[in-house]
């Protein structure tokens, strides 16, 4: 009797992949989110809700959790983005500065149900003072600060030469 139950139920026919969500400070208020895509978590779904993984709104939802020990559901707030689940990866931005935020990719099939498949690590992003975001940028983006040569001897109509005589312009 074990036997025929274990016979007749549908098996996992896909390699163990470790599934892993990993979330990447990319400037002081944007991540980047990236996933390997799987079936098994839409094959689980399946089974599970008896629904179509893929006609399903699949989002990462992201979480406040800064100074908490986070539990999945005791977040400060959280905010849905859709994204296409085989991408793999997906840009975050407008992230309050000086939070901690951590990121599920799941699928979102009523206005209240959520499914997560993956978590990700938690992402600390950096308290901003306005003294420190031009010096954060010059670090962060190497900006030199040489001008041109020929700058001096640019008008904004028209480019003159000063003349070896001093006082006189060349107009020619």
């Amino acid at each position: 009797m074990i036997e025929d139950i274990v016979l007749n139920q549908p098996t996992l026919d896909y390699p163990p992949i470790k599934g892993e969500l990993q979330a990447k400070l990319v400037n002081p208020n944007k991540v980047i989110v990236y996933w390997e895509a799987s079936k098994i978590p839409g094959k689980i779904f399946h089974l599970f809700y008896n629904r179509q993984f893929e006609d399903c709104v699949h989002i990462v939802r992201i979480y406040d959790v800064t100074d908490m020990i986070f539990t999945g559901n005791n977040a400060h707030h959280s905010y849905d983005i859709t994204v296409p689940y085989n991408k793999g990866y997906w840009f975050i931005k407008g992230l309050m500065s000086n939070r901690t935020f951590i990121a599920e990719l799941g699928v979102k099939f009523s206005e209240k149900d959520f499914f997560p498949v993956l978590r990700s690590n938690s992402v600390q992003t950096p308290a901003i003072d306005g003294s420190n975001i031009y010096k954060n940028l010059v670090l962060n983006q190497q900006i030199e600060h040489h001008s041109p040569k020929w700058i001096d001897h640019v008008s904004t109509y028209s480019y003159y030469e000063e003349s070896k005589i001093l006082g006189q312009k060349n107009d020619e």
